[in-house]
This record gives structure tokens, C-alpha cells and sequence, in this order.
């Protein structure tokens, strides 16, 4: 499992959601503070992309996890 985390400063405007990070997700999570952006089966990984709203600014939270069910 590896995480990073960032803050952009491109990113404080609490309004407007970020971008996907990549191309289309398998699912994407919307919440008042947050979105989650869920990619299945990226060079044999899973990758969950979380934004939430810190300080006024999104800040970045990856998950990656190994899927040994990809292709």
C-alpha cells in the first residue's frame, strides 16, 4: 500500500470539484467536502484519488493497493 498526499494550490476553490486525475474512473464518490475517484486495474493496481477540503484548499490523499486479478 502507498499513500501521498498533496496540496495543490491550484486547487482552493472549495465550489468547484477537482478534475479526474486520469482518464475515466470505475466510480466516483460525492460528498459536501470530498470526491473520490476509484481506478480499477491501473498497471496492476488499484488507485483511489481522495480530495477533501482542507483549510479552504482540496488536499490529495492516494491510495494504492496491488491487484493481482489484472490482466
Amino acid at each position: 500500500m502507498i499513500l501521498s498526499l498533496s496540496c495543490d494550490n491550484d486547487l482552493c476553490d472549495p465550489e468547484n470539484f477537482p478534475d479526474s486525475p486520469l482518464n475515466m474512473p470505475h466510480h466516483v464518490d460525492y460528498g459536501d467536502d470530498y470526491v473520490r475517484y476509484t481506478y480499477v486495474c491501473i498497471n496492476g493496481y488499484n488507485e483511489v484519488w481522495n480530495y477533501e477540503i482542507v483549510n479552504g484548499c482540496w488536499e490529495t490523499y492516494v491510495l494504492t493497493e496491488y491487484n493481482y486479478l489484472c490482466e
